[in-house]
């Protein structure tokens, strides 16, 4: 990463030329190349991108806290014990935490991994997809057989 980066000088690169930076910056074991990183989410140049963020983004990181916690966690369990996706519970709670922003890229998915990992520690078994209800901001999520359920 010999060049020094800028937001001006991100935004006039071609999508071409804008991926080949940040997959350069996601290789580097340059110092410089977090601070390009840096750029890319503060001032949204993923967007640009149609990449997703990294995990370290603190949209993630309070997603990931939200999904593991002991309320999230019980509202998966309800939802798929109800014979919803798990995600159909707990998407409130980052939709009324995180605002527009849960919506935007790819935090449901996020949220929807971070879920299904809860879920397959409680001992449920993936079994496909579902669609989630019209309230719920991800549109559709793992859904879940119970634990000795197996068909």
């Amino acid at each position: 990463m010999a060049k020094a980066w800028t937001k001006e000088s991100l935004e006039r690169l071609t999508h071409k030329q804008l991926n080949t930076v940040y997959e350069n910056a996601l290789a580097s074991p340059d110092p410089n190349a977090a601070g390009v990183l840096t750029l890319f989410e503060q001032h949204r140049l993923l967007e640009r991108l149609g990449g997703g963020y990294r995990r370290s983004h603190r949209l993630v990181v309070d997603m990931e806290a939200i999904c593991r916690s002991p309320e999230g966690i019980a509202a998966a369990l309800d939802a798929a014990k109800a014979g919803e996706a798990p995600l159909a519970g707990v998407d409130p709670l980052p939709a009324e935490r995180l605002g527009p922003e849960y919506g935007q890229r790819d935090f449901t998915t996020w949220a929807g991994g971070f879920v299904a990992e809860e879920i397959v520690d409680e001992g449920w078994m993936r079994h496909g997809r579902k669609t989630l209800p019209h309230r719920c901001v991800a549109k559709t999520a793992a859904f879940f057989l119970p634990p000795g359920n197996a068909r």
